[in-house]
């Protein structure tokens, strides 16, 4: 076990922040929970009250110096971001304010602190790729991103990368391809999908209605993406990462799969297909070449596809079956 440690989350109420948070605690860890506003913080003390919960406007950077300087974190795990592909088209100007202004301050003031030791981890995403020109994508693949939220990743990437080379800040990034649990919100598709399966199988809906469902992702288990997050921040020096399965699976068999672990085959029947959620540029196909962290950090993904997809649909049959529409999911 390392030595206990006294870390910060961004983004502590979202679905890597609450799983990151119970691991971190478990190993020993102090752990300070950096949310938006007084729900989020009163969500996040109930889901693990061990976390300490603060409320923080990281858009300005005096806001960001202050909490540093009283907290003085041994690492930052720096999750927070406006997360939805779908909602950034809508919402280009904040998503591209917080995704990257919100990051660029936190460098900004490790810098102007000298907190240059202090380890830094920032959520990439596969998201970046967007039309890449090879496959499997690697940590040299060529960004090319198809959203709002894509082109603010991309630019919060290379300012990580741009401090760690040119201030020496301890900063890493984690490309994390999909990665999903019970604990994603209803407003991405795959928790839309299992969540209505299990209302379907339970007769409480009659249809599931989808965009494009030949889109491909390369799908893991988020636990298991956790796991390597905290492996990036270990590792002796500060790096990218990719982390995925190397698998790709259609947004089709995301659906057929759903169906299949409540014993419905003919799902076809059930699905509605509109063309007016279709996104205006598409990423149509990603999948990731985990490789490099494979190698150096030891880390590759436990849990199937499969059965990703039945824990999902499992967890909202539980909900149903229990009557307690309250009811959060924690990994075991």
């Amino acid at each position: 076990m390392t030595s206990p440690k006294k870390i910060v989350i961004t983004g502590a109420a979202g679905q890597d922040g609450l799983i990151l948070g119970l691991k971190l605690i478990d190993a020993g860890h102090q752990v300070v929970g950096i949310v938006r506003n007084a729900d989020q913080k009163t969500f996040l003390e109930s889901y693990n009250p061990r976390v300490s919960a603060e409320i923080l406007d990281s858009s300005t950077l005096i806001s960001v110096r202050d909490f540093l300087e009283r907290i003085q974190p041994d690492q930052i795990y720096h999750l927070s971001a406006k997360s939805s592909v779908a909602d950034s088209w809508s919402d280009s100007e904040n998503t591209l304010q917080t995704n990257i202004f919100h990051t660029l301050n936190w460098l900004n003031a490790l810098n102007e602190l000298n907190m240059h030791s202090t380890r830094f981890y920032h959520a990439s995403s596969s998201e970046m790729f967007g039309l890449p020109k090879s496959y499997p994508q690697t940590e040299e693949t060529l960004l090319h991103p198809r959203s709002p939220y894509g082109v603010s990743k991309v630019a919060a990437h290379h300012l990580v990368v741009n401090y760690r080379e040119s201030y020496g800040q301890f900063a890493s990034t984690g490309i994390l391809f999909n990665h999903e649990s019970p604990l994603r919100d209803i407003k991405f598709v795959t928790r839309k999908i299992s969540r209505a399966v299990a209302e379907i199988a339970r007769g409480k809906t009659s249809s599931l209605t989808l965009g494009n469902i030949d889109i491909s992702r390369d799908w893991g288990w988020a636990p298991d993406y956790i796991d390597g997050m905290i492996s990036i921040l270990e590792h002796i020096v500060p790096d990218d990462f990719i982390l995925a399965t190397g698998r790709s699976h259609t947004l089709k068999e995301f659906v057929a799969t759903a169906f299949q672990s409540v014993g419905i085959e003919d799902w076809t029947k059930y699905l509605i297909i509109d063309s007016a959620l279709a996104r205006p540029a598409e990423v149509t196909s990603v999948v990731g070449d985990s490789s490099k962290a494979q190698q150096l950090l030891k880390w590759s993904p436990v849990v199937t596809f499969e059965s990703m997809v039945r824990r999902m649909v499992d967890f909202d049959l539980s909900i149903i079956d229990t009557g307690d529409i309250n009811k959060i999911w924690k990994p075991e």
